[in-house]
């Protein structure tokens, strides 16, 4: 979604014609004056009215997918995203890994729909795909004690699915590939061997 203008609080969506309008014609005008890059705009949801986005304007599908935007993972665990609270973040401490892991199989197989879905929206578009934002959870916390093998699960088979898929130019191992992230960033052989299956992915042809 994006304002309208700088001077209200009225959202316009992107299906509508007057997002579409828009980013036509913003995308003209950079290519007018830059036409050696290739353009897009990155897409976080409305993945479930495809039918209704229209990728035409773009050189790819810049595509964000985790595993807790395509389910109600954060709704059963009472994150929604709050901007002055630490509520939600609490909430992931307390209920995150219980809640897959009561599940695992299940929370895998919806993330892995989440992927061939992407994979099959990008066939069908004729688009290829880049994915830099990813794959399981979207916020997590560098907290003390918090673990990170089930975060790292959830990204690893993501990028497996992703890297068979022949649709991705590009794709990120996760959100918190930042060394910040010293719960994930001090397993050194796992992003390395994450590394190797995407420079080996199958390209779009």
């Amino acid at each position: 979604a994006a304002h309208i203008d700088g001077n209200n609080d009225e959202w316009i969506i992107r299906t509508d014609s007057i997002s579409k309008r828009w980013a036509k014609e913003t995308l003209d005008i950079l290519r007018s004056a830059y036409p050696q890059y290739d353009y897009t705009f990155s897409q976080a949801d409305y993945y479930d009215s495809l039918d209704q986005l229209d990728n035409s304007p773009f050189d790819f599908i810049e595509a964000h997918l985790w595993m807790t935007s395509y389910t109600d993972f954060y709704k059963k665990i009472g994150y929604n995203f709050e901007h002055f609270s630490s509520t939600g973040y609490e909430n992931v401490v307390k209920y995150a890994e219980d809640l897959y892991k009561s599940d695992a199989d299940g929370w895998d197989s919806k993330l892995i729909s989440g992927v061939k879905m992407l994979a099959d929206w990008s066939r069908s578009e004729n688009k290829p795909l880049i994915t830099t934002e990813c794959w399981g959870i979207v916020d997590y916390k560098d907290w003390p004690l918090l673990h990170w093998d089930w975060v790292k699960h959830l990204c690893e088979i993501a990028v497996k699915q992703a890297a068979s898929e022949g649709r991705w130019l590009a794709m990120a191992t996760s959100n918190f590939c930042g060394p910040q992230f010293h719960g994930m960033w001090r397993d050194v052989k796992w992003h390395q061997q994450l590394t190797d299956i995407i420079k080996n992915a199958k390209l779009p042809e």
